[in-house]
């Protein structure tokens, strides 16, 4: 029991440090996208538009999908 206790502490910041690694490369790849079209002669406008559309939302990686996931790992495991 204390050893699993201890586990989860250290694999708490483990998850949260590759969240925010997986989150601010989704966004450098939204603004080089939208730079890339803007050089290539799309406007602005549609641009911006375009690369919010084919961006991956944020709520798929925020705070309430790792709330979920202790939740589905209960179900796959065997016992």
């Amino acid at each position: 029991m204390v050893l699993s206790f201890f586990r989860l502490l250290f694999l708490i910041p483990k998850l949260l440090w590759n969240l925010a690694g997986i989150k601010r490369t989704i966004r450098k790849s939204k603004r080089k996208f939208k730079r890339a079209l803007v050089k290539s002669g799309v406007p602005k406008e549609l641009a911006e538009e375009l690369a919010n559309e084919y961006a991956l939302p944020d709520d798929i990686i925020s705070l309430k999908a790792l709330v979920k996931i202790p939740k589905y790992l209960k179900y796959t495991r065997r016992t």
